[in-house]
């Protein structure tokens, strides 16, 4: 098994990962380029991509207008049926022209060799978001059984990276919506998963996107979740008990703000708010939430 393999084609690919040698002398065999009906091809259901940008698809459907498909599709033969295996885009961009007929290379190939292959073609064009490459990594593991030391030789990538990215599956639905948008980096969501409940989660994941935290500021974030700082405890000289609602509130503040916040009643009708901060940075941080730029 080859351990890089990306940037160099999909021939390449097959050859190196040993998926057959057939396979391949198919892929360079002029003979085997045939025109298909377009109604007659099945999209893949081991196609990871969910995702197709309408500019992407017109700008190829243009370039295909223009010149010509230059590069066939990939298919098998499935119950009478063609079934595509690589080319999603150009299929997509010959419908659009209504096209009735289309050049595709016939291969013959197992359902765990063509979830590879879809897999691997889209990763060397990094067409995929984070999640699509995570529930791909997932169906190699679950269906086919394969351990993520042998997807990592088979992508060219390594096995710390496949776990990492098969865990962004746990993450709650708001937050994968977050991820898939671009709102939060993989970097947010691999800290945000240290939160286990749900709307904790969803709090942190909504708080990383308001105050546009970077990732160390939300690995604080999420460690103040974890094990939060005392706060809103009366003084000792003078303790004046804390009605529920003002507890509340400070707990709302000290994870807006992301730091420590105290509130010190002093009577029944006023009190102090102390807000901790820790060094510079921190201090300056907080005094542009407040809209004071800090200045010397």
């Amino acid at each position: 098994m080859a351990r890089q393999v990306l940037g160099k084609g999909l021939s390449a690919l097959i050859q190196q990962n040993e998926i057959s040698a057939t396979l391949t002398q198919q892929m360079s065999d002029e003979k085997r380029v045939i025109t298909a009906k377009v109604s007659e091809i099945q999209l893949s259901p081991f196609q990871p991509r969910r995702i197709f940008k309408d500019e992407q698809i017109q700008e190829l459907a243009k370039s295909i207008r223009e010149r010509g498909l230059v590069q066939p599709l990939v298919v098998r033969r499935v119950e009478g049926k063609f079934e595509l295996i690589a080319g999603e885009r150009r299929l997509r961009a010959v419908k659009s022209l209504g096209h009735k007929e289309v050049k595709v290379v016939v291969m013959k190939a197992t359902d765990q060799e063509v979830a590879e292959i879809t897999l691997i073609e889209n990763l060397q064009r990094e067409d995929l978001t984070p999640l699509e490459e995570a529930e791909q990594y997932h169906l190699l593991q679950t269906r086919f059984k394969l351990k993520q030391e042998e997807i990592a030789r088979h992508v060219g990538k390594s096995r710390a990276l496949i776990a990492n990215m098969v865990r962004l599956l746990d993450l709650t639905a708001p937050v994968r919506e977050m991820l898939t948008r671009g709102e939060v980096s993989v970097g947010h969501a691999k800290v945000l998963l240290q939160l286990k409940d749900a709307e904790e989660q969803v709090r942190a994941a909504q708080s990383v996107v308001r105050r546009g935290l970077t990732v160390r500021q939300t690995e604080k974030l999420v460690r103040d979740v974890l094990d939060p700082p005392e706060l809103c405890e009366p003084q000792p000289a003078e303790p004046i008990p804390m009605d529920s609602a003002t507890r509340a509130i400070c707990r709302q503040l000290s994870e807006s703000l992301g730091t420590g916040v105290n509130i010190l009643p002093k009577g029944r009708r006023s009190g102090v708010i102390q807000i901790s901060y820790t060094g510079q940075a921190e201090l300056t941080r907080l005094l542009e939430i407040f809209g004071i730029t800090s200045r010397g």
